[in-house]
């Protein structure tokens, strides 16, 4: 192989290996971790009315199974796509091919958890919309000073205070 085509091949490989790692940033729709419509702390924080919760459960289910099937399409698709990259022998535009399926897989579900964003958002007044937001925010850049502080050697302690990491083995 020429040193061209050892460089496309890298960047094929560097080109899938990213792929895989961005599904779960795009998971990241704006919304708390797990069934936030149904946590009655967060309902009375944001004002949700037990009917808009059902209305949204309604939505989560509704989309739940599709979600699942694309996921599981995009799953395969990387697989093949994964496979054939580590083929020496794969031809170019098959592989190609294959990139492109990962790609269209990938941003068709994407669409469709943003479709379901959509639909939640509908459900809920512009202020919930906000708030809710503005809580996802906040509980982002938590994560982000609690992994900051654990990468320099401190440990989130109570009340979200960074003490400092005992050392190990002594």
């Amino acid at each position: 192989m020429s040193s061209n085509g050892k460089s496309t091949a890298r960047v094929l490989i560097l080109a899938a290996a990213f792929a895989g790692f961005a599904l779960p940033a795009v998971s990241q729709q704006g919304f708390p971790d797990g069934k936030w419509w149904k946590r009655p702390r967060l309902m009375a924080e944001i004002n949700l009315s037990s009917e808009q919760s059902r209305e949204i459960e309604k939505i989560f289910v509704h989309s739940r199974t599709r979600l699942i099937d694309l996921k599981a399409d995009l799953e395969k698709k990387q697989l093949a796509l994964q496979s054939s990259m580590e083929d020496r022998g794969a031809d170019r535009r098959a592989v190609e091919k294959e990139i492109e399926q990962v790609e269209n897989a990938r941003a068709e579900l994407q669409k469709a958890r943003a479709v379901m964003v959509l639909d939640i958002k509908q459900v809920l007044k512009p202020d919930q919309w906000d708030h809710l937001l503005q809580m996802q925010q906040e509980m982002k850049e938590r994560r982000m000073m609690a992994k900051e502080g654990r990468q320099n050697g401190y440990r989130q302690g109570p009340g979200g205070q960074n003490r400092p990491r005992a050392p190990r083995g002594e």
